[in-house]
């Protein structure tokens, strides 16, 4: 039998496809690997009754033992094994890619958030695309306005790039950045203003923004809930959270409250900020309830994507700002071992009969 070019076309995609997914794999895996190895230097090693089980519910649930390294880190983070855990790669290979939906990739798109959101809790002050300056209201403005507009209120502005994520291709940009021509030209992009934090905040650390992540997922329903969130803040020498060196803590989504430890960026663990000694024991997020319905009813007026993970900030006069919005591959992992498991009953765990099919 002789193949047409489509046909041979389309066994080398879906070949490519399948060695990148198991490259995927194996770099999470690894991952998951090297966070247990930090975990159990400091707590000792894993119950090896919580690791097998970890193996069984990831074979006869999720239809592979593959998936079982990252449930090993939920298990040791919690001295204990919940069924209804997600394991990162699983929902990274499995949920995200059957039902993100297309739309989720508008969502890197910076310059396009505000015309799906619509919503004054974004720091957008202007835009460029492919070379041309927009206000806020996407109309054309020249390079003079421009300047005003963004260092009207501060003498710096953030630059976050179309398609990036988690902190990359962010720029501080101050007037003297200006003009920019030939290879210093941005490239297409939204300018955000400074985001002066809440005073609870600027008390864990001052030098950057501390980042609250609302996770918010569709219900089988159709309606949208608030499913987890925790509080990253940087280090003392860091201007933006970064991930090679935030602290991270889980916060009780029905009251807002810290938990009692936090976790350093290589997952140690600790009752204090490193830097400033702030203890996160008996402290509760300002207006916590009205930043996570912003998220919850924000999520509810587009509702094509699955699950939603928003970076917002109180700002010092108690106003949500949202700062990010990832809707592919959002983290899930630290939720699911800190609080966990937090989407039960949505029916991801069965989603691989789907993919095998």
């Amino acid at each position: 039998m002789v193949l047409s070019a489509e046909s041979l076309k389309n066994a080398a995609v879906a070949a490519a496809s399948q060695v990148y997914k198991e490259l995927r794999q194996q770099h999470s895996n690894h991952q998951a690997r090297s966070v247990l190895r930090s975990i159990e230097s400091q707590q000792g090693p894993t119950d090896r009754k919580l690791v097998r089980l970890a193996n069984e519910y990831a074979r006869e649930v999720l239809g592979s033992v593959k998936y079982a390294p990252w449930m090993h880190v939920y298990a040791a983070v919690r001295g204990e094994f919940r069924e209804g855990w997600i394991p990162d790669n699983y929902y990274g290979l499995v949920v995200d890619p059957l039902k993100a939906g297309e739309a989720a990739r508008a969502v890197i798109v910076k310059s396009f958030t505000n015309r799906i959101l619509r919503t004054e809790a974004l720091p957008d002050l202007a835009y460029t695309i492919d070379g041309i300056y927009y206000d806020r209201d996407f109309k054309p403005i020249g390079e003079t306005d421009l300047i005003e507009r963004l260092f009207a209120h501060d003498e710096r502005v953030f630059f976050k790039g179309d398609n990036s994520y988690q902190g990359r291709s962010v720029l501080i940009l101050t007037r003297k950045d200006f003009p920019r021509t030939g290879s210093a030209r941005l490239v297409d992009g939204v300018f955000q203003s400074p985001i002066k934090q809440h005073g609870f905040f600027a008390a864990i650390s001052a030098g950057s923004t501390a980042t609250l992540r609302i996770t918010t997922a569709r219900e089988l329903d159709g309606g949208v809930a608030v499913k987890a969130a925790y509080l990253r803040v940087g280090r003392a020498a860091d201007e933006i959270v970064r991930c090679r060196s935030h602290v991270r803590v889980a916060v009780d989504i029905r009251t807002g409250a810290l938990n009692d430890v936090a976790y350093l960026h290589d997952w140690r663990k600790t009752g204090e900020h490193p830097d400033t000694l702030f203890h996160f024991a008996g402290q509760v997020i300002p207006h916590f309830s009205e930043a996570a319905e912003l998220c919850r009813s924000l999520h509810a007026s587009c509702p094509h994507m699955l699950c939603i993970g928003w970076d917002v900030c109180i700002d010092q006069d108690n106003q949500t700002r949202i700062m990010e919005w990832n809707a592919r591959y959002n983290d899930i992992k630290f939720s699911e071992a800190t609080t966990g498991p937090c989407f039960r009953g949505l029916g991801w765990e069965t989603l691989w009969r789907r993919a095998v099919a």
